[in-house]
């Protein structure tokens, strides 16, 4: 079906309005609220009715505010005639005629025949793309694909899901495992109430246990005979079932005659790709380390690296060196400051030998000057003065008072003490004249030793301090010039020692020098060393990559020496054989899934299908043979019931009796209907599933090439099962769909949508309406699925709304914008 025109009457803000769609795909462009979804709920709602105003529905009726028209037509072309589908406002999602090219107008049921059975919801699961329906690709599962094949693949297959509805219902009517009302869960609670009541009646007999054992050998026999009974059943079920399956298995048989055996598994076809895109790298890797090496050792070249490790082996002596260069500096400083000191110095050194001559005498030491001191020193009187003069004045008294008292003893001892007082003094007076000259004599002998004759004696000790102050000075000025020389003397060492690494003067400037001499050194150091480093951990990377790509080479090529190839376009060549030889295992793997391997076996002891029908004409004869042994066996074991019950006195047992094997009766029909019922709607699910299964796997075959076109081939596997939906990338990575970004996943959703329509398309070709479904692809991936629309246009009409501005560069857009403005 394709639609070639719209006319709307009223819905939503469009009234009396046409749209025409030449084009195929046909994009139609427009941004926010200028009526692209009003247009795309239109066309549907023209095909499956109308929304209701029940709940959320009421936002879906698009009701005109500016008219009472509500509804309109579409010209659509199926099967190479035209028709006008119309819809007004009426029950049931409203009033639909179809009227062909010749005026003939057409109930609903021709719509459902054009539409060929699909309803609204396989129509929007299916045809109908937009933004929210992309985001449920992890709610979908191989149950729905199914199920939707199911819907389209079988015929009348609406009317035959609603009969298995109708089924499962009926039979729910009868029995429910958990159920109370139905009839049969009724039945079998009263049963098993009789059954009580019956055991309660047979205890009152004598001759129960006897009968009890008659029924328990009719029993046992009933047991055996419904147990081959059930054998037969089965055995005659099978064989009619390999009668059926003889053609497929005649199919299966054929062709493993014609499939050859493969010599390598797909994980080892895998391997070897894996193996291949990793020899690639590995080789990239190794060239990039080996230009990497390169580099390296050409910067390492700038290096004299033997002066470097020279130098830097010295720089603790060259540290040493700017230290002592520090010290002479900082002395050179001192010097300058102590200037002024030194001229002081020598001024006063010439003061003193302007005063003691040019080169005054020695100072005296402690031991000279005690000396000295001891020369100078006057020496003790021979006699004491004073005692002489005291004796003589006590003589004169004591002579005077002798005479004037005419006192002989005082006189005479009076005189006698001045005569010896003056024999004293007299002695004593030549003693002293004797010791001055030994002094004197002493003094001048001292003087010509310590070079002190040509100073007053008197002066000696008094000049000692100018003479000590005099010898200081000249230590000083002379320590003073042997320490400027000897820091001469080293700054000239050292200058010699710095020779070809710094120049200059000062030794101030020099350590400046030498220490960005030992800054540069450094930096030259560090980098030669981290280049260093750098070369052994390239150079140690490199000899792992090569022993990695020779591991990566043996393992490829043991897998092509399994296969007898030798290099990658040999592999290539064994693969497409491969594929060729796969191919033909395909068709036989088709038939062989419909055989189980016990189905195999036992088709397999038939030599052809004539004795396999001889073998079940003899188990519906062997079938007969048990069912009429299981009869008389029940036949026995109602005789012996009959028995006991007529050994109750009151009549109640029998009764009782009569009424459960009554109930058991009906029971029994019960449960055959109830059994009919299930049986009946699985083989009808059944039925529905064979009749679409062969289109499941082109449906994923075609979905894997419109993802791996979306994605750049880089997933190339849709996986479905009852857990939902995975994919594998190019190196057999899997991946769920919930793990996927949300364009990819959409991407992924999209895909399985374009395979369905693509391998239904020769049985149902619908229009696709897609509202804005690309919104999160990117710029690249929004061309390609472009690129699969034109594809698929080619079976399917594709109508693509969207708010992309650059749509509206694309030929025959219809414009929404413009159109509304006009």
């Amino acid at each position: 079906m394709k639609i070639k025109s719209v006319h709307i009457d009223g819905f939503g803000k469009w009234v009396d309005q046409d749209f025409s769609l030449p084009a195929n795909p046909q994009v139609i462009y427009g941004r926010n609220e200028a009526g692209k979804t009003t247009l795309a709920v239109f066309i549907r709602s023209i095909l499956f009715g109308f929304a209701n105003a029940k709940g959320k529905n009421r936002f879906q009726q698009y009701r005109p505010r500016t008219t009472a028209a509500y509804g309109g037509s579409l010209l659509v072309e199926a099967g190479g005639q035209q028709y006008r589908i119309s819809r007004t406002v009426g029950q049931a999602g409203g009033k639909v005629t179809v009227t062909d090219q010749q005026g003939r107008e057409f109930g609903p049921e021709k719509l459902t025949a054009l539409l060929g059975n699909v309803d609204q919801d396989l129509y929007q699961a299916v045809f109908g793309i937009r933004q929210a329906d992309l985001a449920a690709v992890d709610e979908l599962s191989r149950a729905d694909i199914q199920r939707h094949l199911q819907q389209v693949g079988a015929v009348d297959s609406g009317e035959w899901r609603r009969l298995v509805a109708d089924l499962i219902k009926a039979g729910d009517q009868v029995f429910k495992p958990r159920g109370r009302k139905p009839v049969l869960n009724q039945h079998l609670n009263e049963y098993q109430e009789l059954q009580q009541r019956i055991q309660a009646a047979r205890e009152r007999y004598a001759d129960y246990q006897r009968l009890r054992a008659d029924q328990r050998t009719a029993q046992e026999q009933v047991d055996s005979g419904q147990a081959n009974l059930k054998r037969e059943q089965e055995k005659a079920a099978g064989l009619e079932r390999l009668v059926r399956l003889w053609p497929v298995f005649e199919q299966w048989q054929r062709g493993r005659q014609t499939v050859t055996v493969q010599t390598i598994s797909d994980e080892q076809v895998a391997a070897a790709d894996r193996l291949g895109v990793q020899e690639e790298e590995l080789r990239r890797q190794v060239k990039q380390h080996e230009e990497q090496l390169a580099q390296l050792n050409g910067r390492l070249a700038q290096f004299d690296q033997a002066r470097l490790r020279a130098d830097h082996a010295r720089l603790a002596e060259y540290q040493d060196l700017r230290a002592q260069l520090l010290q002479l500096a900082a002395r050179a400083d001192q010097h300058r400051q102590q200037g002024g000191l030194v001229e002081r110095r020598a001024q006063e050194r010439s003061r003193l030998q302007e005063r003691y001559g040019q080169e005054p005498p020695r100072p005296l030491t402690e031991r000279e000057l005690a000396k000295l001191e001891q020369l100078t020193r006057s020496g003790a009187p021979a006699v004491n003065q004073g005692l002489i003069l005291g004796l003589l004045g006590l003589g004169g008294l004591l002579c005077l008072f002798g005479l004037a008292g005419q006192h002989g003893l005082l006189r005479n001892l009076g005189l006698l003490l001045v005569i010896a007082d003056g024999g004293w003094g007299y002695y004593g007076y030549h003693q002293e004249r004797r010791q001055l000259a030994r002094r004197t004599a002493a003094l001048a002998a001292f003087g010509r030793q310590h070079g002190l004759s040509k100073f007053p004696p008197e002066q000696w000790l008094v000049m000692q301090a100018d003479l000590r102050r005099y010898a200081e000075l000249n230590a000083q000025l002379a320590n003073s010039s042997a320490d400027s020389g000897r820091d001469r003397d080293r700054l000239a060492a050292i200058r010699r020692r710095l020779a070809g690494k710094v120049s200059g003067v000062r030794p101030d400037e020099l350590a400046r020098q030498l220490l960005g001499w030992e800054n540069r050194l450094n930096a030259q150091w560090q980098s030669c060393q981290e280049l260093q480093q750098q070369l052994q951990t390239a150079q140690r990377d490199l000899t792992t990559l090569k022993a990695r790509l020779r591991v990566v080479q043996a393992e490829k090529g043991a897998i092509y020496q399994s296969v007898g190839v030798a290099d990658d376009a040999a592999f290539s060549r064994f693969l497409q054989l491969r594929a060729h030889s796969r191919h033909q295992q395909a068709a036989t793997a088709a038939y062989a899934e419909q055989l189980t391997v016990q189905e195999r076996q036992a088709l397999q002891q038939y030599a052809d299908a004539a004795g396999l029908q001889r073998a079940a004409q003899q188990a519906q004869s062997q079938l007969a043979h048990e069912r009429a042994a299981l009869e008389a066996a029940r036949q026995r074991r109602q005789a012996a019931q009959v028995k006991i019950s007529n050994l109750a006195a009151d009549g109640t047992l029998p009764e009782l009796e009569q009424r459960a094997a009554n109930l058991a009766a009906q029971i029994w029909q019960e449960a055959r209907q109830w059994t009919t019922y299930q049986l009946t709607a699985q083989w009808i699910n059944q039925a529905l599933i064979l009749a679409s299964a062969d289109r499941y796997p082109a449906i994923i075959k075609a979905a894997e090439g419109f993802f791996a076109t979306l994605t750049d081939q880089h997933y190339t596997k849709i996986l479905l099962d009852s857990d939902g939906v995975a994919v594998l990338t190019a190196a057999q990575e899997r991946f769920a769909a919930a793990e996927l970004s949300t364009g990819t996943a959409e991407q992924l959703y999209l895909a399985l949508r374009f395979g369905f329509i693509r391998v239904m398309s020769d049985q149902l070709s619908l229009p696709i309406i897609i509202d804005d479904g690309f919104v999160n692809f990117d710029y690249l991936r929004r061309g390609r699925v472009l690129d699969l629309l034109n594809q698929l246009a080619q079976h399917n009409q594709v109508i693509y709304f969207t708010a992309d501005d650059r749509a509206r560069q694309q030929a025959d857009v219809l414009d929404l914008e413009r159109l509304d403005r006009e």
